[in-house]
């Protein structure tokens, strides 16, 4: 994922982008990439310690890829204890995104 991308989902998921603070913008970057960089690392680590069919692997991407969106929902969930601005919209958009 570029920049450019994280940018357009905090955007998709509600974030007033250009109005966020820089330290909360470089927040969002970092975390994205760190997300990201995870995955391919345990899809990389899974696939080298079996041999799955392609079923298999598709159905753990799938999970992950829930199970990441609801961590990162949760972290908006978290911030919005916070009274920070548009988290609960976020949150919601996150989730919304395994509903396509």
């Amino acid at each position: 994922m570029n920049r450019e991308e994280i940018i357009a989902l905090a955007i998709e998921c509600g974030d007033d982008w250009y109005s966020t603070l820089p330290a909360d913008q470089e927040f969002l970057i970092r975390f994205a990439g760190l997300i990201a960089t995870a995955e391919r690392e345990a899809c990389k680590d899974l696939w080298e310690a079996q041999r799955l069919t392609d079923r298999q692997i598709s159905d753990y991407i799938e999970a992950a890829v829930a199970a990441e969106r609801e961590e990162c929902a949760k972290v908006c969930d978290e911030r919005e204890l916070a009274n920070l601005y548009g988290v609960k919209e976020c949150a919601a958009a996150i989730r919304a995104r395994g509903n396509r």
